[in-house]
């Protein structure tokens, strides 16, 4: 037998048939992205490819024998949640093993008068939400993807949702975590809120992408239910106004829940090396109780009709809110029949998060515009999510049916990732790293990727924890 055999014949005795996965096609299905292909600028170690098996753990002592097994045999891991990452940061590698913990669902405690939450990494966040809302709580990390997304990947890329103005990403409400590490040992990471005991050791793993551990379990800040929740909406003739209008709100420390703003690209037609004045939406949502939320409403109503805001209909406001999950809930649907149509979308464009310095929002928007030109890109759907520093943007080609469109949208998204990086911001905020913005990380870090990597061997001295992913 092969040393492959004998993995497969021991991991089926340890776990059973039905939870060691060999099928080509129900293999096949295991993506690690979303949308699109799974595609690294970088040589890797293990390229990307089929695994030899994906393992269905139930529990920590099923993953660190599993773990065990896995570096006796020299088989790289790949942590797999829900698959629903942009990055192909859960993309299998070839002869990999992916260890799929969406069966790790307990819910080994829930406190309402902690505010905590023990659930395993598999959950996913709409059900833990609904969950935590039998007793007045919420989870306070509530992306587009909330119905699909695992509470393990969300910790992985400390991914932020629409609410993050108030509650922070997802891993600013991470208080303690378990993690296996390659070497199989188990560290159980204390759940409190502060402590001044040195660096947080949970700091080490959240936004890891399972590089350094595996996540096993999640001790999760919930947040009481509001008192009152009130939404707002308003359009502005163009981005900047209402860009100053959430500047002048974060002078005087006004954070709504959610700050949502993205110009309306169905009105004007983008333009090849220059900006168009494009009306934008910028929808809110005011947590807390009655008079706090009162308060901020009129503050920020104020605001932004100086600024040439014209509010919306209420009931425009809350549509928004009401349909925010709706793109997850068609991506379901889609999977259902066949591939998501967004895995088209792509080829034309493509959606980039970075964070920026307020000052350099606007050099940005410009400076890009102009240079990516001859790519025949066009820099359209400006946007803000949470704080102003949380910058969105599309790169939309122009000329989609030319040979080399997909070339000049690759070609073009890294020069303007440079750009950002010139101007003193990060290359993306909300998904992550993976393979796909791999050849950035040292541009990104410079001598700071190098510890990072020490660090991993340290903690991975095998290199099998998903290798090549992050940049490592």
């Amino acid at each position: 037998m092969t040393q492959a055999t004998d993995l497969i014949r021991d991991l089926e005795r340890l776990l059973g048939r039905e939870k060691v996965l060999t099928d080509g096609l129900r293999v096949a299905e295991y993506r690690g992205i979303a949308w699109g292909p799974a595609v690294s600028k970088v040589a890797m170690r293990w390229p990307l490819g089929s695994p030899v098996a994906v393992v269905i753990p139930s529990s920590t002592e099923d993953v660190v024998s599993i773990v065990g097994m896995a570096r006796s045999a020299g088989v790289p891991m790949v942590p797999y949640g829900a698959g629903t990452g942009v990055q192909a940061g859960a993309a299998p590698l070839a002869g990999s093993m992916v260890i799929d913990l969406s069966q790790m669902t307990q819910i080994s405690s829930i406190s309402r008068e902690d505010r905590l939450v023990r659930v395993g990494p598999g959950m996913l966040l709409g059900a833990l939400d609904a969950r935590a809302s039998e007793l007045g709580l919420m989870v306070g990390h509530d992306p587009w993807s909330q119905p699909i997304a695992s509470v393990g990947g969300a910790v992985s890329t400390n991914g932020v949702g629409y609410l993050a103005g108030k509650y922070g990403s997802m891993g600013e409400q991470v208080l303690g975590l378990e993690v296996v590490l390659s070497t199989g040992e188990v560290i159980d990471i204390r759940a409190v809120p502060k402590a001044s005991t040195g660096p947080q050791l949970r700091n080490v793993f959240i936004g890891a992408e399972g590089t350094l551990g595996i996540i096993t379990r999640v001790d999760l800040r919930l947040f009481p239910i509001p008192e009152q929740r009130t939404l707002a909406g308003y359009w502005f003739s163009c981005f900047e106004d209402g860009l100053h209008a959430v500047v002048e709100m974060a002078d005087i420390h006004l954070r709504p829940a959610m700050i949502d703003y993205e110009e309306d690209t169905t009105q004007v037609k983008p333009l090849l090396g220059r900006l168009v004045d494009t009306p934008s939406e910028m929808y809110f949502a005011f947590d807390g109780f009655k008079e706090e939320v009162a308060a901020q409403a009129a503050r920020t109503d104020e605001i932004c009709r100086r600024r040439g805001g014209r509010p919306m209909a209420a009931s425009e406001a809350q549509r928004f809110w009401d349909t925010r999950h709706e793109p997850a809930e068609r991506y379901v649907a889609q999977k259902q029949i066949g591939t998501p149509r967004w895995s088209d979308h792509w080829r034309s464009s493509t959606y980039l998060n970075v964070t920026l310095p307020v000052a350099g929002i606007a050099a940005f928007r410009t400076r890009a515009a102009r240079g990516l030109e001859h790519h025949r890109l066009a820099v359209v759907a400006s946007g803000l999510w949470g704080i102003p520093e949380l910058f969105s943007f599309r790169l939309e080609h122009q000329e989609p049916d030319r040979e080399d469109a997909q070339a000049q949208l690759d070609q073009g998204a890294d020069d303007a990732l440079r750009l950002v990086h010139e101007l003193g911001g990060s290359m993306e905020y909300c998904h992550g790293v993976g393979v796909r913005l791999s050849h950035l990380m040292p541009a990104e870090l410079g001598a700071g990727l190098d510890v990072l990597r020490r660090l991993k061997r340290a903690l991975d001295p095998a290199w099998l924890l998903n290798p090549g992913k992050l940049g490592l």
